[in-house]
């Protein structure tokens, strides 16, 4: 199974704080890992999340996210934005605003589209392999990918 963190999950992922549901997700994810699962995410959504955490530390936040953030790269694989994502997502992108199911503002950058080509490109590249996206936002990524809350993934 492979397993797509979108920049919710990779936040709360990253998060210090030892609320319910923030350590719930963090005992989920390593449950997973340790069944094998193999997670990846795009170096977007760590850009996404990164400039966040930054901000926060700047303002009087603790900087203890970025560093969880950092470790992170030693489990979860960093997708790069490639030339055949970008080819994808465009494509993607013009078809949705064509059908009417735009995900984002037209300005906007659309990370949930760049999301959605990675997706399909692991689904290319892992024929017969579950991918699936761990998100918040199921109802726009489910429009181009398979996508789901992380309770409701399991292996």
């Amino acid at each position: 199974m492979i397993v797509f963190i979108d920049t919710s999950i990779l936040g709360q992922l990253s998060n210090p704080n030892q609320l319910s549901e923030i350590v719930e997700c963090q005992n989920w994810f390593e449950h997973l890992l340790a069944r094998g699962v193999y997670f990846v995410t795009s170096e977007l959504c760590f850009y996404e999340l990164k400039r966040s955490l930054i901000l926060a530390a700047q303002t009087g936040y603790s900087a203890r996210g970025i560093s969880k953030l950092d470790a992170l790269r030693n489990v979860i694989d960093f997708l790069p934005v490639t030339q055949e994502v970008a080819e994808l997502a465009s494509q993607i992108w013009a078809k949705a605003r064509q059908e009417g199911t735009p995900t984002a503002d037209e300005k906007n950058i659309d990370i949930d589209i760049i999301i959605a080509a990675h997706w399909q490109i692991l689904k290319k590249e892992f024929p017969g392999r579950m991918v699936i996206i761990s998100t918040t936002n199921v109802k726009h990524l489910r429009l181009f990918a398979e996508a789901s809350e992380w309770r409701n993934i399991s292996y």
